[in-house]
């Protein structure tokens, strides 16, 4: 009888590994050392955080919990293996599973917000997308499934199902996945997906979004009527013996109606940035946040403002008033000690003059679409408005600080001499 020649070639893994075990060859316990090692490696590839043993003997760590104030909470368990088997839980992460694969939003977002973290000076922009992580994404079942079973119809059903249940604008839906498709294209430098399945979501604004209706005049700018009594009342607090902690404060808020900037630029004007008789040169700004100044502007780009008669006239009573007080006059325009301008005492001052007048109080922020508004009455070409305010786009300056400023009054007198025949 001729014997049969086997090839281990004809043998499974799994017929091969147990024919190891019962011939001795390997232990099951060393077997099962070995795929419990293994499993940890792959976990300790999600898990950045330390694993510990206390005193009590027992297991401990930390997972990421974007809803607790520190970031993270505090695992405990009895043994190694319930600890680590609660870690594959949280992470998708399954004996026979690879790492790529089971990577989620959810374990994805610590990493991709630190990352973003460092392309952006901004700290309120990192703060507003870790409020819309919490408001928009925690607690939902998108955030759980790995990445690489997301696909263009339950990315397509969870974007409409947001806008619907939020009643979004256009703006409030861009800002909230800004996250989602970020975060994925992100996962594609990462070679943990290779497209961002997001990309393929379209939303049909015109029947989807919320319309913003523009907020009214009265509410968004001074009215002529209201400006003269401002300035009487700015120009009254800077020359009177009342008390204010900086007496060139209400200087600012008058050449701030004069040069529209903004109240974090506002407070850090030199003299120095005066280019020239005619300009000023808008280069830095102050960071209320964070209380810094920081040399650059809001959108990076500096530009030049048009000084008016007026605001020169401010420029020079300000430099008098340091010169006649010993103060430093070739430092910020509108300091008593060498520090910026505090942007409270601003707004003090803006509040003060609008509950004097019985009026609503209105932001320094009020003032800047002022003045932009005045400008665009006045027909000065939109694009020299656009490049003094430092907007990108025209259409910003358009729909967002074009009001009307004119009394109810004035607006009847306007339309009945327009449609006199």
């Amino acid at each position: 009888m001729k014997q049969q020649n086997y090839s281990v070639r004809n043998i499974s893994a799994e017929e091969l590994l147990l024919y190891c075990i019962k011939s001795g060859i390997l232990k099951a316990d060393d077997v099962q050392d070995q795929m419990t090692k293994k499993f940890k490696e792959t976990i300790l590839k999600h898990h950045r955080h330390k694993i510990w043993r206390g005193k009590d003997g027992r297991y401990r760590t930390h997972v990421d919990d974007s809803t607790a104030r520190s970031g993270r909470r505090l695992i405990v368990k009895t043994k190694e293996a319930d600890l680590l088997a609660y870690l594959a839980e949280f992470y998708g992460i399954t004996e026979n599973s690879d790492s790529k694969n089971a990577v989620t939003l959810e374990r994805l977002y610590p990493d991709w917000k630190s990352y973003k973290a460092i392309h952006t000076t901004a700290e309120n922009y990192i703060r507003r997308i870790d409020n819309d992580w919490k408001k928009y994404y925690v607690g939902t079942d998108i955030i759980k499934k790995p990445l690489k079973q997301l696909k263009k119809l339950n990315l397509d059903t969870w974007a409409h199902k947001l806008i619907q249940d939020n009643s979004m604008t256009k703006k409030q839906y861009y800002n909230a996945t800004i996250i989602m498709r970020q975060a994925l294209d992100y996962a594609v430098d990462l070679g943990i997906i290779t497209e961002n399945p997001f990309s393929a979501v379209h939303i049909d604004g015109k029947r989807m979004f919320r319309r913003e209706m523009k907020k009214p005049d009265a509410t968004q700018v001074y009215l002529k009527n209201e400006i003269e009594p401002i300035y009487k009342m700015a120009w009254e607090d800077f020359y009177s013996p009342n008390k204010l902690k900086n007496k060139l404060t209400p200087l600012a808020v008058l050449f701030q109606f004069q040069t529209g900037v903004r109240i974090g630029e506002l407070c850090v004007v030199r003299y120095a940035d005066i280019a020239d008789s005619q300009h000023l040169h808008i280069q830095r700004m102050y960071r209320y946040e964070t209380h810094e100044v920081v040399e650059h502007t809001k959108n990076f780009e500096n530009r030049k403002v048009l000084l008016t008669s007026s605001a020169r006239q401010i420029i020079e009573t300000a430099r008098a008033y340091q010169k006649e007080h010993g103060y430093s006059t070739d430092g910020y325009i509108f300091s008593e000690d060498n520090a910026p301008l505090a942007p409270w005492s601003v707004a003090y001052l803006y509040n003060k003059y609008c509950d004097r007048l019985g009026i609503m109080r209105k932001s320094s922020h009020k003032t800047r679409k002022t003045y932009i508004s005045a400008l665009i009455d006045g027909k000065v070409n939109i694009n020299t408005i656009r490049e003094m305010v430092g907007h990108a786009d025209e259409r910003t300056t358009y729909n967002n600080y074009c009001f009307d400023r004119s009394t109810e009054d004035e607006k009847i007198n306007l339309i009945e001499k327009a449609l006199i025949s």
